[in-house]
């Protein structure tokens, strides 16, 4: 690590005697371990020692492991680079991988090939993710005997992805790369990230048969320019329960692809909508009221849930528009906490906060205006 003296937090000691302390301390519990098979082995930290994580690897084969999670991401965000570990030396292990249902790396160096090889493999895999590997640039997932369910790859650099797997039912995709989608007969989750989007609102017509099969689809539109033609180009997604679409509410017509999907899925249960961030109107831009086509349309969703709220009139505004055009709408779910903090721990440090308890009042009155729908804000 050179001569750099990071810490841990508040008032750790340096970050590499805590690597230190950390790696001695998960090689103790592991020779302690006598036990002849392992259920899970999960091991995260920012750790640099190479041969001691090649180590734990082995102990994981001798041991039969069936879910491994690797996760050496940094516990602080610098831009200089960071030791990686590299995943691809261990391709003459893999067949001992013989009962890995579950594998998960994190910050760790892993090829396109090496990732083949494993699936190959491993006939027992069902969940693959794999997050920050930046030398993973093209993969192909198929197989006659892939068992894989569930693949999740984030913060990738991949050019290239083909799935070709009859077993898969949900994938997780950020990146830029075009994907390839082959025989999925049993895809109905989807979740992608925002430069992924940007080639979906452009290929709408194109991804229409995968586009139709979908329970649940996940879309992250916070820097996507969308074109003003997506309201005519989608197809109706009959079978989408489930849409979650995050967008940067720069101005009222950003949420006029929401209204366009909406449209679009005559059989939705729930809309979840996360605000990255939400700026004042302009009180120039499109509406979704003033749009010929997205203003005259009912909608079939019964829970709507916002996260990131504010209290702007763009938001309030929606809010209304969705009241008004959903006749079966039952609860609408009004969160103002920021929605990268749930799940962390700045999730109780916002919710302390006079910003959020700001929003939470404009929440309430918002609800009160409308006391004939179950309005829930935490």
């Amino acid at each position: 690590m050179g001569d750099y003296n990071w810490t841990l937090g508040l008032g750790s000691q340096p970050l590499d005697v805590e690597r230190h302390k950390f790696v001695s301390w998960v090689n103790q519990v592991l020779r302690s371990l006598q036990c002849h098979s392992l259920e899970g082995l999960r091991i995260c930290f920012d750790v640099a020692s190479n041969g001691d994580i090649h180590n734990w690897i082995n102990f994981a084969v001798e041991k039969k492991v069936q879910k491994l999670d690797l996760d050496f991401s940094r516990v602080q965000d610098f831009s200089w680079p960071v030791a990686e570990y590299t995943f691809s030396p261990h391709l003459d292990s893999y067949s001992s991988f013989s009962s890995l249902t579950a594998l998960s790396l994190n910050t760790v160096a892993v090829t396109g090939e090496a990732l083949e090889h494993l699936l190959s493999c491993c006939h027992f895999l069902e969940v693959l993710t794999v997050i920050h590997s930046p030398c993973l640039t093209s993969l192909k997932v198929s197989g006659p005997s892939l068992r894989l369910k569930y693949l999740k790859l984030h913060l990738v650099l991949l050019q290239y992805v083909e799935i070709d797997a009859p077993n898969i039912i949900s994938f997780e995709y950020s990146g830029s790369g075009i994907v390839f989608f082959r025989d999925v007969p049993n895809l109905t989750e989807v979740s992608f990230d925002r430069f992924f989007c940007t080639y979906i609102m452009n290929k709408l017509r194109q991804l229409s048969t995968i586009l139709l099969q979908l329970h649940t689809l996940k879309l992250n539109l916070a820097f996507v320019s969308v074109p003003e033609a997506v309201p005519y180009d989608l197809p109706e997604l009959c079978n989408l329960k489930h849409l979650e679409m995050e967008i940067n509410l720069f101005d009222d017509d950003r949420l006029l692809p929401c209204a366009a999907f909406l449209r679009a899925c005559p059989s939705l249960y729930k809309f979840t909508l996360k605000l990255f961030r939400v700026h004042p109107s302009s009180g120039t831009a499109r509406t979704v009221k003033d749009h010929p086509y997205l203003s005259v349309c009912e909608l079939s969703v019964r829970v709507v849930e916002l996260v990131g709220f504010e209290g702007q009139r763009a938001e309030t505004e929606f809010v209304m528009y969705l009241i008004e055009k959903a006749k079966l709408l039952e609860k609408i779910i009004i969160d103002p906490c920021i929605p990268k903090y749930l799940g962390t721990p700045k999730e109780l440090l916002y919710r302390d906060s006079e910003e959020y308890h700001s929003a939470r009042k404009h929440a309430i009155e918002l609800g009160a205006r409308f006391p004939l729908w179950d309005f829930v804000i935490p």
